[in-house]
Formats: structure tokens, C-alpha cells, sequence
């Protein structure tokens, strides 16, 4: 297979990038990243003033105009910090996990995998989002993760390759594998799903960050065919290096209700979850998504 110069190019920089902080110790990487979100936030000056009236949308006078540039600052920071996390993945080891990662929720969600049955975990694009599926693999969940193919061929087979690294199990978006998912959930696996992003093909309506939006239907499908719970959680970051696991209420199915009633109450309690996390914590969430979950501003 030929590949393009602009993919081989940004190949060879991720590569360099990844090889340079998983040498320096983790908070030199961060401090690196740090840099790197500082020069990028004056530079993608359009993006963030499109960003800030996207916080405006959400949040309307709640925030004074510096508490909304604060807000916009750590928000980018911390996209930053995710990457060079997530580049450190070969350097992630379980006794890593506990000293950086608050688990005590933990056990809230262990508690609900029953008869052997595995859950859907719904992550919602906050903290670190990648790290919280790492985390719990790594904790002891059996993991499979729904991902999007990207455009780069080379780094598509190079993300993919660190996120099998820790074990967990890649299906692609593209594929037709939901009986084979099903079949897995009911065998105690677990699959992470992020719902919050905008879809119009299998949509369900919810209410969500104060109107109403599309959310993908198949966080609550793979749930209900397989008789699994959906366990909400979102990863906060604390400062620089540490992190809370905050796991809420498992969501359950009802199958003697409708069964498109029972998909849009079961996906409404869970955005409802992350509608709350959001709400209290502005900064942690990722603001600059490109399919951004409430549509593009009127």
C-alpha cells in the first residue's frame, strides 16, 4: 500500500512525540504538554472563540468573561494532557494506575456484573477519557471498545496497536458485529461506549446540557438485547497528575417496556448522569469535539 507524504509525515511526528515522553518522567511529559497547549491556544484563536460560544450556549451568564477563558484554558490544557497520557500508554502499569487514579468507585461497578454477565460502560468525554478504559482493563475488567477508523492508515494501525497493548479489544465502528458483542456481554465482558456525540442515523431524543439532541441508540440496545447493565462513570483529572474515577447509578432495562420507550429512558438517565458531572465540572469536559453533541450554534 502507497501512502501519502501527509500521512507518512504525521506518522513520523506522533511517533518522535511518543518516543520523547515515554522517556521523560511523567510530569516533565505533562509539563511538555503544558507547553505545547499554550502555544496551540494562541494560535487556534477561531477555534476557541467558537469553543467559548459553545460554553456560552451551555452555561449562558453563569460565567463572567474570565471565568470562561479559565475554563476554555484548562479545558485545551487537559486535551493536552490526554494525548501525552495516552502516548505514555507502553509505560502504564497497574501500580501506576492506583498512585495517579482514585478507584474508589470501583467496587460500584464490579457490584452490578452479575451471573456472570458483563456491562455497558458509558464514559462520557471528560477527564481523560482513554485512560478510564485502560484503567479498568487493567483493574481486572474485560474490555472491548467501539472505535472509529481514522483517516491516516499509518496512525490508525499505530492507536490501535496502543490500545491493544493493555488488552483491551478493538471493534471497529465500521463492522457489523453486534451479534458478536452481544454474545460477549453475556459471556462477562464489558464494552465502553462514549454516547455523548451528535448522530442522526439510529437516534434516540434526549434532553441533555439544557435542550434536546440525538444520542446513538446503541449504548441502550447492546444493554437491553443483552440483558446488561449500563454503568455511567467519568474520569475527573485533579490538578496535573491525579485522577477520580466517579461511577453513578447502574441503568437498567425493563423487557416488558416498549422497547423504543425503554432505549429513550435508559439513554436519558445516562446523559442525565453526565449532564451532572458537567455542570460541575466545565473544565473537564471536551468542549471541542468535531461532532459536537448539541449541533452546530444557531
Amino acid at each position: 500500500m502507497r501512502y501519502k507524504a501527509i500521512h507518512i509525515i504525521e506518522y513520523v511526528l506522533l511517533r518522535g512525540l511518543a518516543g520523547l515522553v515515554n522517556i521523560l518522567p511523567y510530569r516533565a511529559a505533562l509539563a511538555l504538554g503544558c507547553g505545547i497547549a499554550g502555544l496551540s491556544f494562541l494560535v487556534l484563536r477561531k477555534k476557541m472563540k467558537k469553543t467559548r460560544r459553545r460554553l456560552i450556549q451551555v452555561f449562558g451568564s453563569r460565567f463572567n468573561d474570565r471565568e470562561l477563558n479559565g475554563i476554555l484554558w484548562r479545558a485545551w490544557r487537559n486535551l493536552l494532557f490526554n494525548a501525552i497520557e495516552s502516548l505514555r500508554t507502553p509505560s502504564i502499569t497497574l501500580e501506576w494506575i492506583r498512585q495517579v487514579i482514585d478507584t474508589s468507585d470501583y467496587h460500584l461497578a464490579t457490584e452490578q456484573l452479575k451471573d456472570g454477565r458483563g456491562a455497558v460502560l458509558a464514559v462520557s468525554h471528560m477527564g481523560n477519557w482513554e485512560l478510564a478504559g485502560i484503567a479498568v482493563q487493567m483493574l481486572g475488567l474485560r474490555l472491548m471498545a467501539i472505535v472509529r477508523s481514522q483517516k491516516n492508515p499509518l496512525t490508525n494501525a499505530y492507536l490501535t496497536r496502543m490500545r491493544e497493548y493493555t488488552g483491551i479489544e478493538i471493534v471497529r465502528k465500521e463492522a457489523n458485529a453486534f451479534g458478536g458483542v452481544i454474545k460477549k456481554l453475556r459471556e462477562g465482558h464489558c464494552l465502553a461506549i462514549l454516547p455523548d456525540v451528535r448522530s442522526k442515523m439510529q437516534a434516540v431524543e434526549v434532553e441533555f446540557l439544557g435542550t434536546k439532541t440525538q444520542i446513538p441508540r446503541g449504548m441502550a440496545l447492546f444493554a437491553r438485547e443483552a440483558g446488561v447493565p449500563i454503568i455511567s462513570s467519568c474520569l475527573t483529572r485533579e490538578g496535573w497528575a491525579r485522577h477520580r474515577w466517579k461511577v453513578f447509578d447502574a441503568v437498567w432495562s425493563d423487557p416488558e417496556a416498549d422497547k423504543d420507550a425503554d432505549i429513550r429512558r435508559m439513554t436519558q438517565q445516562v446523559m442525565a448522569h453526565f449532564d451532572q458531572a458537567i455542570r460541575e465540572h466545565p473544565d473537564q469536559y471536551f468542549w471541542f469535539n468535531g461532532r459536537w453533541v448539541l449541533g452546530e450554534e444557531k
